[in-house]
């Protein structure tokens, strides 16, 4: 099942008692991962993509390793984006118990004005005007508020980081692995006498999952940082093989750490030359300079947290001009 490099796996699982579960999604790779771990109170690493269409895939996926919806009493969240809790009200409907990262839990319960307005006064900071400025808030108030639907965090178990927690016959390891996202947390569990990692998407062996941290909150510009201080803390696993939430299973994660800071970099230096080929420069005017295309936020706020790594190391700064920053070289 293992290539003779030490690349990708290509089956389902490693360890007979984890069975992958995926879901379809719109962006690449089209696909969004989810584990059942079996024993007397089976769980469930992640929820899957919202929708109907997904509870058809996870009934069906399930149906498959010989469970039903309601057999899976526990559920374990790497963070709160929806392709990875779209399914937690219906796990939750059937009787399973969530926990995810307390952090996640406290930044959902925050007023919706608040997050407005900061998301409104950051994404102005990266350049953003006029209906696109509207558009951008917009966009990123619903995916809070659908966030916070999904998730329900009133109903959910807070789990904390490097705090050991014990779930369903398992004990399981929570690793704060910041960066893609502020609260995200993988899990590490000895299972038949090896130890697995669930990476969520602070790992994934093809590519490196976007810098998006706090999204277009402050804090954005400290992403990429948080990012490699993630790095750090997972080049200390002793795991053998890594279940990441989007590509396939991986042996060695500690070589898929190496890789990814090698894709930091590379983000880096390609950030660089953009801002200098048009500097001074907005994030979103760098952002577009460096991918071609800013159709979504994504590269955007890689790109904000691309410039501020930049900045804490004296390679560039910015000038604040009604409320916008441009940057340069410095």
């Amino acid at each position: 099942m293992t290539t003779e490099t030490g690349g990708p796996l290509q089956g389902d699982h490693v360890f007979s008692t984890i069975h992958r579960l995926e879901f379809d999604v719109p962006w690449p790779p089209k696909h969004v991962a989810a584990y059942v771990i079996d024993g007397p109170e089976p769980i469930l690493i992640d929820a899957g993509a919202p929708g109907e269409e997904a509870a058809q895939t996870l009934e069906a996926g399930l149906e498959r390793v010989g469970y039903t919806v309601a057999d899976i009493d526990h559920v374990l969240v790497t963070h709160p984006h929806s392709d990875h809790v779209g399914q937690v009200p219906t796990l939750r409907a059937t009787g399973a118990t969530v926990h995810a990262p307390a952090v996640a839990l406290e930044r959902l319960e925050r007023d919706p004005r608040t997050v407005r307005s900061t998301v409104r006064e950051v994404a102005m900071s990266a350049g953003y005007r006029g209906e696109i400025l509207a558009d951008v808030v917009d966009d990123q108030l619903e995916s809070f508020r659908r966030s916070s639907r999904l998730l329900d965090p009133e109903a959910t178990v807070p789990i904390v980081p490097d705090t050991p927690v014990s779930v369903g016959g398992y004990d399981f390891e929570p690793l704060e692995t910041p960066g893609h996202e502020t609260s995200h947390l993988c899990f590490e569990s000895d299972l038949e006498g090896e130890t697995a990692l669930f990476t969520g998407d602070a790992l994934i062996e093809p590519f490196r999952a976007g810098a998006f941290d706090v999204g277009l909150e402050w804090g954005a510009y400290d992403g990429l940082e948080r990012y490699v201080t993630a790095m750090d803390r997972l080049e200390k696993t002793t795991a053998t093989y890594g279940y990441p939430g989007h590509g396939p299973v991986f042996e060695e994660p500690r070589r898929v750490v190496e890789r990814t800071r090698e894709r930091i970099e590379t983000l880096i230096s390609e950030t660089r030359d953009a801002l200098a080929a048009i500097e001074p420069a907005t994030p979103l005017a760098v952002a577009e300079q460096r991918v071609g295309s800013v159709r979504y936020t994504a590269p955007v706020m890689d790109t904000m947290a691309t410039l501020g790594a930049l900045e804490r190391r004296g390679t560039v700064a910015f000038d604040l001009e009604d409320g916008v920053r441009r940057y340069r070289t410095a």
